[in-house]
């Protein structure tokens, strides 16, 4: 069952919540994304690096890169869940509780559709072909050439704690919707005080 968003005022309330709830839960597993270093003993923002290597950086640019995508896709997937759920009464975040569950799916979502591919797919073989190459293009120290063999050998470990951290992330941006989105749902009626 779909309904039509035609207030100008709540569709763009709508972009800026998800805005900010994406915002709020990428910022929020900064840390626990570095923790993925921290668990393989290979320096701190190897994992970034790993986004910033194949687009041609290097060094603390790649970092940089790599956290600013990160961020910068993590506000529009809040951005994109918001408007989905804006429009679809069955996904309307009428309850924090119902907001985390959705959010909570949405992440597995994005972590089946999105990362899992563009990880194995393109961000894998360009790292081996980039780590096992004798002339690269980059200027990789041996040390950041031994961190990221050592991620490429931990590839199953990144997968399974990424997969917990794309539920996590859904989770925590469903909350905080949850959280701005109260008044909005707060006359809405509810089956069994959550759907």
């Amino acid at each position: 069952m779909s309904s039509t968003n035609k207030d100008p005022e709540g569709l763009f309330g709508t972009i800026k919540v998800g805005f900010g709830a994406g915002l709020v839960a990428g910022c929020a597993l900064f840390s626990s994304f570095l923790s993925i270093d921290q668990q393989i003993n290979i320096p701190h923002g190897t994992f970034y690096k790993t986004i910033g290597i194949p687009l041609g950086l290097e060094g603390m640019t790649a970092i940089g890169i790599g956290f600013s995508m990160h961020i910068i896709v993590a506000a529009l997937i809040g951005i994109c869940f918001n408007l989905s759920a804006s429009y679809w009464r069955t996904f309307q975040i009428v309850t924090v509780p119902k907001g985390i569950l959705t959010g909570a799916i949405t992440g597995a979502i994005v972590f089946s559709l999105a990362f899992l591919p563009m990880h194995t797919l393109v961000m894998v073989p360009m790292l081996e072909s980039e780590v096992n190459s004798t002339e690269s293009l980059l200027s990789i120290t041996p040390e950041e050439k031994e961190s990221l063999s050592e991620l490429l050998v931990n590839n199953n470990f990144v997968l399974w704690y990424s997969a917990f951290l794309h539920v996590l992330f859904g989770a925590v941006m469903g909350l905080m919707s949850g959280f701005l989105l109260h008044d909005r749902y707060r006359n809405v009626e509810r089956i069994h005080s959550f759907w």
